[in-house]
């Protein structure tokens, strides 16, 4: 038993006399392992710092001095709070729970101050600390400067933002284009059902006027021909038997060739009347107002200012032929035994105005004929009056109907004034 101990005392002497023989070498390593571990936290470019568990700064590295502006000296010993906006101080109240409970905190993005009050994107990372028992006794935090990473995710998200704003509005102009160009396609579907109906309408009422014209001739010019070739056969055989009728035959055949040469005049002025191409409008509704009232009996007052003056052609014949379209259309179906036309001068426009006091039209005519929906009639004066930019307005009721026309004054051009000049020398 002697022998034992004495073996192992004389082996606890060999190794203390071992480790103490190694201890300036042990402590030289860990001096340079902790001036290693020292040298890593001054260099490194993120704020290294370390604390007691109230919140006492017991560390500040040179990544810090640069991030947050303070100094070494003037960071440690004071509260962590140096660093922490006030409206973010519960953050530190969790971390230091999260802490002392052992936990550690990856990661966590917040806002930090600096010295000269500027806020700060940072990414901390916190991790216990532990003395030799290992019992936690502070906190060491990493602060990694996410300043520009966050400026740009700022930038990326008003970037993103304003794009969603721009495709909002570039998606509501579409819809508003989408809705502008169905509406026009709409119009335009109309106008071409409009225009299909119209060259039907305009085909039928030009075979129409051919049968007109063709009846005209035949009943007028037709019969009158037929009378002549008679007379002429009467006056041949008189001529062989009894020259003593031969004179009046002759004047019956002269007279017959006056009428129809004033029949095919009235039909040929009818087409086109030379007086408007002559002497103007005033002169051209003048002779055919009278030459109407012959014909038909309609008692046509015609209210023509003197100093109308002279319009570019093809403004007087659209205007012409307006009063010419309403005067048939009263004389043909509005019952009305009178016609008043007005034409005159309102500063730049001319207002035509024809009137009579028949029958009028039923209010579902009348909305037909509003509409464009019927009477190639009235969609043709329209037409007219299109092309010089004038309005139609109709007014209709048992007392008679109004139709009246304005548009803007197209007064006669030297050009055209030259050529009618050369017209009236010819």
């Amino acid at each position: 038993m002697v022998s034992i101990l004495h073996d192992s005392e004389a082996g606890y002497d060999s190794f203390g006399e071992s480790f103490l023989q190694e201890l300036p070498s042990l402590r030289l390593r860990a001096d340079k392992a902790i001036g290693l571990l020292a040298a890593i936290v001054d260099s490194s470019d993120d704020a290294i710092i370390s604390k007691t568990l109230d919140g006492t700064i017991t560390s500040w590295n040179k990544g810090a001095e640069r991030l947050f502006g303070y100094s070494a000296d003037e960071a440690i010993g004071k509260h962590i709070s140096l660093i922490i906006p006030r409206n973010r101080m519960d953050e530190e109240t969790t971390i230091l729970q999260k802490i002392g409970s052992g936990e550690r905190i990856e990661r966590f993005d917040t806002v930090r101050v600096c010295k000269d009050g500027q806020m700060r994107d940072v990414s901390l990372t916190v991790s216990p600390i532990r003395d030799v028992t290992g019992k936690i006794v502070g906190a060491s935090k990493i602060a990694h400067d996410v300043s520009e990473k966050k400026y740009a995710e700022r930038l990326l998200q008003e970037s993103n933002e304003r794009y969603r704003t721009l495709a909002d509005a570039l998606e509501t102009q579409v819809q508003f284009r989408t809705q502008e160009l169905q509406r026009r396609n709409a119009e335009i579907l109309r106008q071409s059902e409009q225009l299909r109906n119209l060259s039907v309408m305009l085909l039928r009422t030009q075979d129409e006027e051919r049968r007109h014209i063709a009846r005209e001739l035949h009943d007028s010019a037709g019969q009158t021909l037929a009378a002549l070739a008679l007379q002429l056969g009467q006056l041949a055989e008189n001529a062989k038997h009894d020259s003593t009728h031969l004179a009046q035959g002759i004047d019956a055949a002269e007279k017959l060739v006056q009428h129809l040469s004033q029949e095919i005049r009235t039909t040929s002025y009818l087409l086109h009347p030379p007086l408007l191409d002559e002497s103007g409008l005033t002169s051209a509704l003048g002779w055919y107002t009278q030459g109407l009232k012959e014909r038909s009996g309609l008692n046509i007052d015609l209210n023509i200012p003197v100093d109308l003056g002279r319009f570019d052609p093809d403004f007087e014949l659209a205007l012409f032929r307006l009063v010419q379209e309403c005067v048939t259309n009263i004389h043909r179906h509005s019952g009305s035994k009178t016609a008043l036309i007005r034409v005159g001068r309102e500063g730049d426009k001319v207002r035509v105005e024809v009137q009579d006091r028949g029958n009028g039209m039923s209010p579902e005519k009348l909305s037909e004929i509003q509409s464009q929906k019927t009477s190639v009639g009235i969609m043709g004066m329209r037409e007219r009056l299109r092309q010089f930019g004038g309005e139609l307005t109709i007014h209709s009721n048992e007392s008679g109907t109004t139709v009246s026309a304005v548009l803007p004054s197209r007064m006669q051009s030297e050009e055209n004034e030259a050529r009618i000049s050369q017209l009236e020398v010819t």
